[in-house]
Parts: C-alpha cells; structure tokens; sequence
C-alpha cells in the first residue's frame, strides 16, 4: 500500500509538471498581442508597452509580445471584443480602462461581467486627479460652479467622463464634457490647443507624457481620489467635499477604477494552464527589477497585485447596496442594470 501511494503521488506530480510543460510550449516561438484599450500618446499605452517589454521572456522561449491599440467607447470596444471575439488560446491579453470596472453594475448590456473576467493581475493602483488648464481661471471646486468649464474625455465609460459627471450631480460644479477623444494623449493635445480646458487624469499620468502640467503648474488641480500619495496631499480629497454617506457609497463604487488601477485579464475558458501560465508570467515580469527601472524613468508607479487582490476589491464594490448603483446610474445618465429576482 505504501508503494501505491508514492505511485499515485508521482503520477500526480507529473500530470502537474506536464500541464504546466504543454502551456509553457505552446507560448514557445508564439506571438502574444497586448490589447490597449485607448489610443496611444497616454499612460495607458505605456503600461501595455513595458508589460510587452518583459512579459515575453517569462512565457516561453522566442515568446514576442506587441502591443495593439483598440480605443473606442471608454474601454468598452476593447473589453467586448476580448471577451467575444478575441481567440481563445492565450495569444491575446488586455488591459482593462479603468472606468469599465463598475459598469456593468451601472449600464444595461455592456457586454461584459468584470465580476467573472480572468485576471492577471494588476501594474499598480493610481492616484486620481481633477484638472483644469492654469489660464483658464478655475483654481478650486468652488470656482468650477460659477461658469461652464469644458473637460475632454474618450466615452462616457472612462473615468474622465465619469468623475466630472459626478461631481456635477454631487457639489453643483458645472463641467461640460466632451467625448470621443481617441486617449489621454489627445486630450493633453487639445488642452495645450485651448480646444478644452481640462480634463480628469491619473496624476502619475502627467508625469509620464506631459511633465509641466505639473512642474510648471500648467495644470492646477481641483481635487483628487484613490490610493493615498503623499506629493499630493495638497490637492482637496473629493471624499472630503461630499455631503452624506450614500455619496460615499457611490464614490466608492466609481474609485474601485484608481485603487484596481492598471489590471489585465485574458479571454474566458483558455485551455489548461494556460491561465495559470499567463499570471506567472505577469507577475514575474511585473517584478522584474528591470521593468521597475524602465517604469520610474517614465514616472510610472508599480505597486502590483495579484489576480485574487483585484478580484477581491471588485467583489467588495458589487457588494454595495443596490440603492447606491441605481442611484448613481441615473445621476451618470445610464440605466441601471436590473437583478434578477431568485
């Protein structure tokens, strides 16, 4: 009995290692594409693009790994196709806009479940901030309720449409947004043109393709969300300027997008191990200390997380009262997403 023991362990122990083996060749020689659900020219892009740079030699041997821009929708043409069209054997991985990660908790057919996405992980979590152009005048909140103030955004599921929609139902601030920007570096473009006069970004976003927004204070910004940073502490918490605690819970539910920050995912039902492959990999090059160099030379934060950490903080949101997500969706002009009774 002992040795039948030790046999069926060994069996076991091999099935394991040759199911990890038959994952790690199939990446061997193959190109990997990585989605980006915006255009390029913003921070998005390069989160994608450093990933690119390192993934490859942690999934197989002469792995390539490119990136693919799919702008459209605030993220939303991007996580449609990845989860209904995108091939299913690993070759394509996404990185989600952080905007979509509430929606289909808000908005009728969105067209994907966050809920039941395979993640990877993420990069980091990002501190958020509202921003307007310094010639512009508006220096506070208080200043944004006086007059019409135009902010630019890529689609009404991105953060940059969300945040100021937000603040307009909640303290009164009067921000005019316009969509259809193909990303954030557009956006940054048609802020210097005077186009717009500003925009919601990621702070570390500036830092990353537009430097003086910041240096030079060509930005002044109007509030900020999301994980805590201690450069900015100066900025007003957007928290703070709410008025009860059901705004709080509809914060809540918008600020998952910064605290989950930059996560990818890959298509539903991939063949055995290769989801597991694909998250060791991701987290080892995430932690590749040479990706952490190339990420502080381009001012991008890295403070991963495992696949179960960013699961772990969207089942929390989707655990807010139903009252909270119908209240917000109509205050963002959505229709709220109906349960089914059991």
């Amino acid at each position: 009995m002992k040795h039948i023991s030790i046999s069926i362990a060994a069996l076991a122990a091999m099935a394991m290692l040759g199911g990890t083996a038959q994952a790690d060749d199939f990446f061997n020689g193959k190109t990997v594409r990585v989605v980006v659900p915006s255009g390029s020219g913003g921070t998005y892009h390069l989160y994608c693009q450093l990933l690119s740079r390192f993934l490859g030699q942690h999934l197989g041997k002469g792995t390539t790994v490119v990136t693919q821009n799919m702008p459209g929708a605030g993220g939303v043409k991007a996580a449609r196709y990845m989860l209904n069209a995108a091939p299913k054997d690993g070759s394509y991985i996404s990185m989600i806009n952080p905007g979509s990660i509430a929606l289909p908790g808000l908005r009728k057919n969105v067209g994907f479940e966050t809920l039941k996405m395979d993640w990877l992980g993420s990069m980091s979590g990002r501190a958020y901030t509202v921003g307007v152009f310094h010639e512009s005048g508006i220096k506070t909140v208080e200043d944004a309720k006086k007059r019409e103030v135009i902010m630019g955004s890529s689609g009404k599921a991105a953060t940059n449409y969300l945040i100021p929609t937000f603040m307009n139902k909640t303290l009164g601030t009067k921000f005019k947004v316009i969509t259809g920007y193909k990303g954030g570096g557009a956006i940054n473009l048609a802020i210097q043109k005077k186009e717009i006069e500003g925009r919601g970004n990621f702070y570390t976003g500036y830092l990353g393709v537009w430097p003086e927004a910041v240096t030079q204070k060509q930005i002044n910004f109007i509030a900020r969300l999301g994980p805590e940073r201690p450069d900015i502490r100066h900025i007003p918490r957007l928290r703070d300027m709410l008025k009860n605690e059901r705004q709080r819970e509809m914060l809540d539910i918008l600020e998952v997008s910064f605290n989950v920050g930059q996560a990818f995912y890959a298509p539903n039902n991939l063949p055995s191990g290769r989801l597991d492959a694909l998250r060791t990999a991701f987290i080892a090059a995430v932690k590749d200390p040479a990706l952490k160099v190339e990420a502080d030379k381009r001012y991008l934060p890295m403070r991963y997380q495992t696949h179960d950490e960013v699961l772990q903080s969207i089942q929390h949101v989707f655990n807010k009262p139903p009252q909270a997500f119908a209240q917000l969706s109509k205050m963002l002009g959505f229709n709220a997403k109906k349960k089914k009774k059991k």
